[in-house]
Order: C-alpha cells, then structure tokens, then sequence
C-alpha cells in the first residue's frame, strides 16, 4: 500500500511540474468538449464560425534548483566569530578549558565465526 502511494505521488508530482495542456472546444459560446494531451471532440465536421477552439495550460511554476551562488559565506563568518565572542565574554571558564585525550588502546575485534557460511536465504 505505501508503493502504491509513493508511486502515485511520484506520477502526480512529475505531472504536475512538468505541465499538461486542457484543450477546449466551445461552440456558440458554451463548452461542447474538453479533452487532455489531444483534441476536443469538434460538433461539426466542417470549419463554421459558431465554433471556437482554446488551449490552456496547466503548469506548477516553482523552482527547485540550489544555487550556491546564493548563499553567503562571509555571513556564516560572521555570526560564528560573534556566537564565538560572546561565549567567551559571558562564559570565560569554557574559554581556558583544555581539551583532555584519553589514550586508549583501541584494537579491531576478534575475528567471530560468520554463520552466513552455514545458513541458506531465499532470495
């Protein structure tokens, strides 16, 4: 059930930003059909002036690209080097604290039995 709706969100979302075009065909100024990606059904076989055709299309204009041009380096900097200064103005004891390494002897684990060897799965 949750593939079909991811699946169909997928399908609405692709739709929907890429556009879809709502053909109309009106004679003597009602709608006489509609039709989606082709042509209205025509009420006459022959070209008349009673009838009006129209085209409209559908399309989610948004823009989902990063650019990095946009994003300010030199205002991260800032804030940071201020953040960073008033730590040390309210809370000088954090200021002279040391960083304190604890020298442990860290060695990869012993090599276990692999029981994948022994099992069988089903694929």
């Amino acid at each position: 059930m949750k593939k079909i709706i991811h699946i169909s969100f997928i399908f609405f979302f692709v739709i929907i930003t890429l556009g879809f075009t709502v053909n109309k065909h009106y004679s003597g100024g009602e709608l006489f059909s509609f039709a989606i990606f082709s042509e209205p059904e025509s009420c006459c076989e022959d070209v008349c002036n009673c009838c009006d055709e129209e085209s409209e299309t559908v399309q989610f204009l948004a823009d989902y690209t990063f650019s990095l041009d946009s994003f300010d380096t030199n205002q991260i900097e800032i804030e940071l080097f201020t953040a960073a200064l008033l730590l040390t103005v309210s809370e000088p004891e954090l200021a002279l604290a040391k960083t304190v390494f604890i020298d442990q002897d860290l060695h990869p684990p012993d090599n276990l039995k692999r029981l994948s060897f022994n099992q069988s799965f089903l694929l």
